[in-house]
């Protein structure tokens, strides 16, 4: 191909953490989505060493029971420049590989520079009191700090301290700094984010790859040994790369390490909160990827725009879509601020006239509701009418079904049942809306003017943007599991996007002088701020998610709506008839709440017919009490009004989740599962893996549930 720009994909890629050190590919297709060729739905993980062999049961653990890692995977696309400008979707689009040719010239080689760095200790709170998300950054405000009296003798107003301090960004921030692949080298041997591994770069005024001794290496905390799920971390993860060039790259091992007010390793640590607990690390991260070709002449072309990783919690269930994906956040970001796609959204309006495609705009929101029964508890009145939304088509459907959607113009906020998603919202919202777009295709459906399969206009590259993103938590931003509120924030982004280099969501990345680096001075600062124009630095993605993770996904079973429409429950209210006392799912696409087991399937006595439910978390500690009761955390739990219904599925103990994660099945399509019985429906999505040897949790008891509700054993 000749004059043509060239740009790694995808944008933004997902890597997940697990204690093995062996690893799978994400998915590459979408979650739930019908695929070519075979019942399997898309959204499973892939076999590495192949091209899109998706894996089974038997892939999810290693021989010893441990939880894989996933790697990311990052590809090189090359498009025609014609006009100078980029438009929205961009057509076509080839891989490039080892041995491809680019304007002209052959391809040996490509150089590989990715960056990992975890800035969360020194990051501001996510602040589930307020529950405002990114609103509490306008008008020049800031939420209180995390770890505000770290290294200093009396207390600190969390919303003085300053996180530029060279102490707190010294001893506060994981960053390994940059590590460099050659892609022809690193098939077999891969380069370590460790505190051992020097830092490694491009040097573009050399031409070579360059190693930065005088790189400050930051892995704080990091010496000790391991006690009660406290474990000093010293690794972020790996890159290495395919023989035909591509970049993998996997994250840590979901550890977490508590250290003392001045810094050191410490496994006393409490965990009090579910969101935001002072003094823990934890090993998920996030940086940019760059490349450079290296070409037979010897030349070298370094990739203008970089692509972004996450590294970030496991998915549980990889073939359950999201009522709201991050996607749809993002892709809502980018319509309704970037004149993406002006035929659908310009000048602050939706075009009225825009007849959106029914298998890719519209089916996926109707998917994503009957996706729903795999993970959480509906009743079957409730499953019925999901599955009767799978028989509808492009043509007007035969109700007004924009009376079960809440509309997200905020008029609908507090109303729960009928209206769907039936989840908790975020930002001040009680329940979760679509986004306004997802929302505006089933009102032109609505009205009759959806189309089927319109021709697919995205090229590979940006196919594979979407498909990350669709596999990924969106809605609610509380914070979330993959990415959180900042998804929406505009200034996350390179806005010059239509530079043929550049393309639509890519993250805003600050250019770093490696050659500057000093070991007597951090080299990362604070970074990324939401709503101001600073760029982003490796860590700023992850810093914003909950510290450490494990207590967040331990608690997202079910809730109270927040803020509940009645007011704040107390024992005074509950019976009042004011406040709503029903207990609503989270994420259950990404935190599987009460699952269908293969195990039982198989004991079941009625052949192929779908057993009772369990908790997906269901270890010794499960089993729901009146009050959580953490270690330490007597104080900080006193006054928490709960009841045991309140509690279920998910460990009264956080600090247990620390250890038990690993654990936790993974739910997918019965034909993926070794063993499955030909004569079963192909359509089950079950648990498989669990190494949960008992149960130990609750009944689980069908919805809708409330929050006097008794609490029963499980059945054995």
């Amino acid at each position: 191909m000749e004059n043509t720009t060239l740009r790694i994909h995808p944008a933004i890629g997902m890597a997940r953490v697990g204690n093995s050190t062996d690893y799978y590919l994400g998915p590459e297709t979408m979650a739930a989505s019908p695929q070519k060729g075979t019942v399997i739905t898309g959204g499973l993980p892939i076999k590495p060493g192949t091209e899109n062999t998706t894996i089974t049961s038997e892939d999810l653990r290693d021989d010893q029971g441990r939880l894989k890692r996933q790697a990311a995977r990052f590809k090189i696309y090359q498009y025609p420049n014609e006009t100078g400008q980029v438009s929205y979707p961009t057509p076509g689009g080839e891989e490039v590989l080892i041995g491809s040719v680019v304007n002209g010239k052959k391809v040996v080689d490509i150089i590989w520079t990715a960056h990992l760095a975890n800035k969360k200790a020194n990051c501001w709170e996510i602040d589930e009191d307020a529950n405002l998300g990114i609103a509490l950054y306008k008008n020049n405000e800031f939420p209180p700090m995390r770890n505000p009296d770290f290294m200093q003798t009396t207390p600190q107003d969390p919303k003085s301290v300053d996180p530029s301090d060279p102490v707190r960004l010294k001893n506060l921030v994981i960053d390994a700094g940059p590590r460099t692949i050659m892609a022809s080298k690193g098939s077999d041997t891969p380069i370590k984010f460790d505190k051992k591994t020097p830092a490694t770069y491009f040097d573009a005024s050399t031409g070579e790859i360059s190693e930065q001794s005088n790189y400050p290496i930051q892995f704080p905390a990091s010496e000790g040994k391991s006690k009660d799920g406290s474990d000093p971390i010293s690794y972020l993860g790996e890159i290495l790369t395919e023989p035909n060039g591509r970049l993998l790259v996997l994250g840590g091992y979901g550890l977490a390490a508590g250290f003392d007010n001045e810094g050191n390793y410490n496994t006393a640590q409490t965990l009090c909160f579910d969101v935001d607990n002072d003094n823990w690390l934890d090993d998920t991260s996030d940086g940019p990827i760059t490349a450079v070709i290296v070409y037979e002449d010897g030349s070298k072309e370094p990739i203008k725009g970089s692509a972004w990783v996450v590294a970030t919690d496991p998915a549980y269930a990889p073939q359950t879509l999201n009522a709201v994906s991050l996607w749809d956040d993002i892709y809502n970001t980018w319509l309704e601020n970037f004149n993406l796609q002006p035929e659908i959204y310009r000048n602050g309006t939706y075009n009225e006239n825009y007849k959106p495609s029914f298998n890719d705009e519209v089916f996926p929101t109707l998917n994503a509701s009957h996706m729903q029964m795999w993970n959480t508890n509906l009743p079957k009145q409730a499953i019925n009418g999901h599955k009767r939304m799978m028989t509808l088509t492009e043509e007007k459907p035969p109700f007004d079904i924009l009376q079960y959607i809440r509309n997200p113009d905020g008029s609908q906020d507090t109303i729960g049942a009928p209206l769907m998603p039936l989840s908790l919202g975020d930002a001040n919202q009680s329940f979760l809306t679509l986004s306004r777009q997802q929302y505006f295709f089933m009102k032109q459906w609505n009205k009759g003017m959806s189309v089927g399969a319109k021709e697919t206009v995205l090229g590979a590259g940006e196919q594979l943007d979407k498909t990350i993103l669709v596999n990924c938590l969106g809605g609610r931003f509380s914070p979330g599991i993959d990415m959180t509120f900042i998804a929406r924030d505009v200034n996350l982004y390179n806005e010059n996007w239509k530079d043929p280099a550049i393309g639509p969501f890519r993250i805003d990345a600050k250019t770093l002088d490696y050659s500057s680096a000093n070991t007597e001075k951090p080299f990362l600062g604070v970074g990324y701020t939401p709503l101001r124009s600073y760029k982003v630095e490796p860590g700023d993605i992850c810093k914003f998610m909950s510290i450490p993770w494990h207590t967040d996904y331990n608690s997202c079973a079910t809730h109270t709506p927040a803020p509940n429409p009645g007011g704040k429950i107390t024992k005074e209210n509950i019976f009042s008839g004011d406040v709503n006392t029903t207990l609503f799912w989270s994420w259950p696409a990404q935190r599987p709440v009460a699952v269908y087991t293969f195990d039982d399937l198989v004991s079941n006595t009625d052949r192929g017919e779908l057993p009772e439910q369990r908790y997906s978390v269901r270890g010794k500690g499960t089993a729901a009490t009146e009050k959580m009761h953490s270690v330490g955390c007597e104080k900080e739990e006193k006054n928490q009004f709960e009841m045991k219904a309140m509690n279920v599925g998910r460990y009264q103990n956080r600090r247990n989740f620390l250890t038990e994660w690993v654990k936790v099945g993974t739910i997918i399509q019965g034909p993926a599962i070794k063993n499955y019985p030909s004569d079963f429906s192909k359509d089950y999505y079950l648990e498989v893996e669990s190494k949960f040897d008992i149960d130990e949790s609750n009944q689980v008891v069908f919805w809708p549930n409330v929050i006097d509700d008794e609490v029963y054993p499980p059945k054995q």
